[in-house]
């Protein structure tokens, strides 16, 4: 932190007894631009006129203004420091407050799209680039910027930031809107809000959550031979339903140019699997797509920010080959020059999305306990490595109607939504009668089609779990969509052949555990002989 901005975070901390914490940039900025409007010394010490010239600086910027009175204003006005790096500051408010800020190392990537020599560049999120905005301006003079944000008071220090450059336009719009402008540009760059339940009021977009409708909205308003960088989560490369049709809407009116997995923990506020998508307004032809996974490089600074970004995996595909998959997932492409992944692909066995041999559907919401509850609950700390533990379900009390429709069945298959690694178990009847958590997935087999046991096999096998990790969004926590679960493609032989596997299986399972068990009762025994002293 510069001694500039350390001198005015101070300043604002002052403030902190006066007023809500919300309302200190906003101060600060009627402040700002009260001292630019007051033209003389004699104005600068009568307060009536200092108030006056507040009062119309917050209708100016249409915002309250937060000085409870005029003795307050005055000596707050006389303490401002009296020069601000305002981009740097708003970059420490907002990290405050867990915005997801790009990286210099991100930016710097981004920024290679200049050297078409764009006439007209929007900035989407604009805030999202700070405290980089006005070193992507000044390097690119000759290029006209529109700097849009959602937020009106972020948008207010943007203007600040900008006061006087002539090339550069901030609009308090939001994207996720159809009339956010009527412009069109040669280049776009944006990091959407995501992660969130959050979803656009406009029912038009194909897809209505928040960074799905940035990619569409902003696709729209690109130039021909426009160019598109945006940050989405990974959901946008596997993901089922109104985000294929998405895909899809992009693969038939655009060029996709780079696909590229972003490190884990690059974004300090979310564990979100992260991805680059560079697109061109262009008609698609057979082109070269360049499909990368990043890494950090040297891992010990990364508490510090991610210090350069590493290709670790790199290839390319041609724009048919990536639309004919079906999906963009890259783990599936990387994959393919992986030796079990083509064993895989050529073996003569079906196969067939698991959505359609079996149901995948997510357990109850449980928020209370009963230790002497009637009901079992399965949850992630039940699940084995090879079996559930009926022992540590937890139990609750409810009516039945209320949880009939979560009641486990012979034979379902139980998986961890989210958590740290991937575990299976088949699901066999008890005494009494039994639910999954929320935070555990169902999968339950048709019995003419899929058995449990031949597929708890087949995903806790490496290839299973290849194909899980392409659909789970988390870096570090793996978090799995129990719809993007349902398009894994499954190997599905005749059920007599799974059958006969599972047989096998179950019967190796109980000689191993027999044998585990007899081998520590032994070792306990003899430990207990040698410890008698």
């Amino acid at each position: 932190m510069s001694d500039l901005t350390k001198n005015f975070w101070n300043y604002l901390n002052a403030m902190r007894q006066y007023m809500k914490v919300d309302d200190m940039i906003t101060a600060a900025l009627l402040i700002e631009d009260v001292k630019t409007a007051q033209d003389n010394e004699a104005a600068a010490d009568d307060p009536d006129t200092l108030y006056s010239l507040l009062l119309a600086a917050a209708d100016r910027r249409k915002t309250n203004n937060p000085f409870q009175d005029k003795e307050l204003f005055c000596r707050m006005y006389r303490e401002c420091p009296e020069r601000i790096d305002w981009e740097n500051v708003l970059a420490m408010d907002l990290k405050s407050y867990r915005y997801s800020l790009l990286p210099a190392v991100l930016i710097q990537k981004m920024k290679d799209a200049f050297e078409k020599k764009p006439d007209t560049v929007l900035i989407a999120e604009a805030v999202c680039f700070v405290p980089h905005l006005r070193e992507i301006v000044e390097e690119n003079p000759d290029s006209e910027f529109v700097l849009t944000e959602t937020n009106i008071r972020n948008a207010s220090v943007l203007e600040t930031v900008f006061k006087g450059y002539e090339n550069v336009t901030v609009v308090n719009a939001s994207v996720y809107s159809y009339e956010f402008t009527n412009k069109r540009f040669d280049l776009i760059m944006c990091l959407p809000a995501f992660g969130g339940r959050m979803l656009a009021e406009d029912t038009t977009f194909l897809c209505r959550e928040y960074e799905m409708v940035a990619l569409e909205n902003l696709a729209y308003h690109l130039n021909d031979g426009g160019e598109l960088e945006i940050i989405l989560p990974g959901r946008i490369t596997f993901a089922s339903g109104k985000v294929k049709d998405l895909r899809m809407f992009i693969e038939q009116n655009y060029s996709i140019k780079e696909l590229a997995e972003l490190p884990a923990g690059i974004f300090e506020s979310t564990g979100i699997k992260t991805y680059f998508l560079d697109l061109v307004n262009t008609r698609p032809e057979d082109n070269d797509v360049i499909i990368r996974r990043y890494t950090t490089g040297n891992r010990k600074v990364q508490k510090a920010g991610t210090a350069e970004l590493v290709a670790d995996d790199d290839t390319f595909v041609m724009q048919d080959e990536l639309y004919e998959q079906g999906d963009w997932n890259i783990d599936r492409i990387f994959a393919q020059q992986d030796e079990d992944w083509q064993k895989y692909q050529n073996s003569g066995t079906r196969k067939d999305l698991l959505g359609n041999v079996a149901q995948v559907f997510r357990g109850k919401s449980v928020t209370t306990k009963d230790p002497n509850g009637s009901i079992g609950v399965v949850t992630i700390s039940s699940i084995g490595d090879y079996e559930l533990d009926y022992n540590a379900l937890d139990h609750l009390e409810k009516e039945d109607r209320k949880i009939a429709n979560y009641l486990l069945q012979e034979g379902d298959v139980v998986i961890p939504a989210r958590g740290t690694a991937i575990r299976t178990a088949v699901f066999h009847k008890q005494a009494y009668p039994c639910i999954a958590h929320s935070n555990v997935i169902v999968i339950r087999p048709d019995p003419q089609k899929l058995d449990g046991v031949y597929l708890k096999i087949f995903l806790d096998s490496p290839m299973g779990n290849k194909l899980i990790s392409g659909v789970q969004q988390g870096m570090t926590v793996m978090n799995i969509s129990y719809k993007d679960l349902a398009t894994l493609e499954i190997p599905v032989p005749p059920i007599e052949e799974q059958q006969k596997i599972a047989r096998t299986y179950e019967d190796e399972l109980a000689i191993y555990m027999k044998t585990k068990a007899e081998a520590e009762q032994r070792w306990k025994e003899a430990l207990g002989k040698l410890q008698n002293l």
